[in-house]
C-alpha cells in the first residue's frame, strides 16, 4: 500500500470514528471497535480498550448495494431535502453539493453514509476495507451502555446540554449561532440520541413537524441557545 493509499484509508477511518466503526488489525489479526486514531505520515497510532497499537487497519464497511429499501427511501428523502434547500438558496452548505443524482459522490452526504457505515469510496473492491458481516452494525447501543442517557423530550435534551456543554463551546455557540455547531455538537446529538435510527426524542420531534435528523438537531441546539440566553 502506497503512502497516498494509506493516507486515504486513515482519513476515511478517522471520519467514521464518531459512528463506532469496527476494524481489523492486520498485524495482530484481531477485530475491535475503533475509538481513537492519530494520523501519522506512514502509520496510525490506534487506541482501543485503553491499549496502543500500530500498523495497518482495515475498516468493516457495508457495500452500497446492501442498502435496504427503508434506508434507500430515507437517503433519497435526505437528498430531496437538500435539493429543496439548494434550489431555494437557503442552505449555506449548498456550494458543497457536487451532483444530486449520484449519492456516492455527494460530499455533503458523508455524514449520513458514515452513520450507516457504507463504502461510498469503494474501498472494499480496492482491498482497503472488509465487507461487514450482516449483523455487525445492527446492534444498537442501549441507553444503559451510553454514558449520557438519551433524553426523551426536547426539554430534557436542552437541560442535558446545559450540563455537558463547556463554557467555551457555549460562548462560541451564543456568538455564532446553532448552525456553527452542525458538524460537531449537532453530529453528536444526531448519532448519540437516536435521530438517525429511533428514539422517543426523535418521535417527539417528528410530532413537531421535523422529518430530517439535521433539522431535529438544529432545533435542539436553537432551543439550547434560547435557554442559555434566558439564563444569562
Amino acid at each position: 500500500m502506497t503512502l497516498e493509499e494509506r493516507q486515504l484509508l486513515l482519513v476515511d477511518v478517522s471520519a467514521r470514528l464518531p459512528y463506532g466503526v469496527h476494524v481489523h488489525f492486520c498485524n495482530t489479526n484481531i477485530d475491535e471497535k475503533l475509538t481513537e486514531i492519530s494520523l501519522g505520515e506512514t502509520i496510525a497510532q490506534i487506541r482501543h480498550n485503553g491499549k496502543g497499537n500500530q500498523g495497518l487497519i482495515l475498516p468493516y464497511l457495508r457495500p452500497m448495494s446492501s442498502m435496504t429499501e427503508e434506508e434507500r427511501e430515507e437517503y433519497w428523502k435526505f437528498v430531496e431535502h437538500r435539493k429543496i434547500l439548494y434550489d431555494n438558496g437557503s442552505y449555506d452548505g449548498a456550494r458543497n453539493i457536487l451532483r444530486l443524482d449520484i449519492p456516492n459522490r455527494l460530499s455533503d452526504f458523508t455524514d449520513w453514509l458514515n452513520s450507516h457505515h457504507f463504502d461510498y469510496r469503494s474501498l472494499i473492491p480496492m482491498g482497503f476495507a472488509l465487507e461487514a458481516p450482516e449483523d455487525m452494525y445492527n446492534k444498537e447501543q442501549s441507553e444503559e451502555e451510553s454514558e449520557i442517557p438519551i433524553p426523551k423530550t426536547v426539554d430534557e435534551a436542552v437541560k442535558t446540554l446545559a450540563k455537558i456543554v463547556s463554557k467555551e463551546d457555549r460562548d462560541y455557540l451564543l456568538e455564532n449561532g446553532a448552525i456553527s455547531m452542525h458538524h460537531s455538537l449537532g453530529r453528536w446529538i444526531r448519532n448519540e440520541w437516536g435521530l438517525w435510527t429511533d428514539s422517543e426524542l426523535k418521535n417527539e420531534l417528528k410530532k413537531k413537524g421535523f422529518e430530517h435528523p439535521d433539522d431535529m438537531s438544529n432545533y435542539i441546539i436553537e432551543e439550547f441557545v434560547k435557554y442559555c440566553n434566558n439564563k444569562l
